[in-house]
């Protein structure tokens, strides 16, 4: 099978771009950012460029900001091994950086993930080999180009938020952390969903079917 992962707040257990933008802009982000995205007026990507412009700081700095909150849902590090035993092809696909989520993954887990570069502020931008069609969606993007590397595998989406339900859509088994926005969506869409508060649960699960 072929498994799509997000990363945070689903790998990690709080979300690192919001700890960052905490600890830069303080909790007000959330007045300034979320409104418009909710309301679908703002992409994912739009939204990450805004909140990352204003931040000036180096690499280190930041990185050590999200070292403070480098803590790992229980389970990964043997899932991901387990994955490895199996033979199943494992991705991480997040809206987030690939500068912060490097840090946190076991070497040779492949990330599909937004890229960032520090000039006057962070610039965020879809990696150079994407090009997505207005109104696009990059983690659907990703799982149709992932298809095509692993033809007629079933596919697995592991994920919590609001932006991991349109790919969601696009797969046969989805696990969604307990009490997140992913898991509301699916219930409220009554679509076929199991919850999870730890890796351990996912690999039992696809072990047992």
């Amino acid at each position: 099978m072929l498994i799509l992962c997000d990363f945070d707040g689903t790998i990690t257990l709080e979300d690192v771009t919001n700890c960052i933008w905490d600890h830069y802009h303080g909790p007000e982000w959330r007045e300034w950012l979320l409104p418009d995205y909710r309301a679908g007026k703002t992409t994912t990507l739009q939204v990450m460029a805004a909140g990352f412009k204003p931040i000036r700081a180096p690499l280190a700095e930041m990185l050590t900001i999200a070292e403070r909150h480098k803590t790992l849902r229980t389970g990964f590090h043997a899932f991901a091994a387990e994955c490895r035993r199996k033979n199943w092809p494992l991705y991480i696909v997040s809206c987030g950086l690939d500068v912060y989520i490097r840090e946190f993954l076991p070497a040779g887990i492949p990330i599909i993930s937004y890229e960032a570069e520090l000039k006057d502020g962070w610039d965020v931008r879809l990696p150079a080999d994407v090009s997505l069609a207005p109104g696009g969606d990059f983690k659907i993007h990703a799982l149709e180009r992932l298809r095509k590397l692993h033809p007629n595998l079933p596919t697995v989406f592991i994920g919590d938020g609001r932006n991991d339900f349109p790919v969601s859509q696009q797969c046969e088994r989805v696990f969604a952390k307990t009490g997140s926005t992913l898991e509301r969506l699916r219930r409220e869409a009554q679509l076929p969903t199991v919850g999870f508060e730890t890796f351990e649960k996912i690999g039992r699960e696809l072990i047992r079917d």
